[in-house]
């Protein structure tokens, strides 16, 4: 029973949920995909089965990258910062189906990842390590 507990419990109880609605609301926002049926220009296609992706100042060289529907590729990432960074590649932002992680690594190394077929559409990446180095995977139809 809390009749005979002091007065200060209910205003310590108070700054306690209080501390937890601060703490849940401050988590880090994801930054939203790109929208548009297009990807954009300046998004590193796949090239005999390549695409390459590098890191340097906290930020991958590209918001995106391109790959065809249907065909297994490889993400060849380079570290060109002083930081370690890996790429991570997910069904959406949310982070609950991740289909590829690539190897954390050093600056001036470079480590290629295979990533599976998959479906047309737009996937998300991201460095594990500094989430807020994000983007965009589209993934389109095969040129007729």
């Amino acid at each position: 029973m809390i009749r005979n507990a002091p007065r200060r419990t209910l205003p310590a109880l108070i700054v306690l949920l209080a501390l937890g609605v601060a703490a849940c609301s401050s988590a880090a926002s994801v930054t939203p995909l790109p929208s548009g049926d297009e990807p954009p220009a300046n998004c590193p296609r796949v090239e005999d089965g390549v695409i390459d992706l590098s890191a340097q100042d906290l930020q991958f060289s590209a918001p995106c990258m391109v790959a065809i529907a249907g065909e297994a590729f490889t993400i060849h990432f380079t570290n060109n910062d002083t930081q370690p960074h890996n790429v991570a590649a997910y069904a959406d932002s949310s982070k609950a189906n991740e289909f590829m992680r690539g190897e954390v690594i050093s600056e001036g190394d470079s480590v290629d990842s295979e990533v599976e077929a998959l479906d047309e559409g737009t996937y998300y990446f991201d460095c594990q390590i500094h989430p807020e180095m994000n983007g965009t995977l589209y993934v389109v139809a095969a040129e007729a």
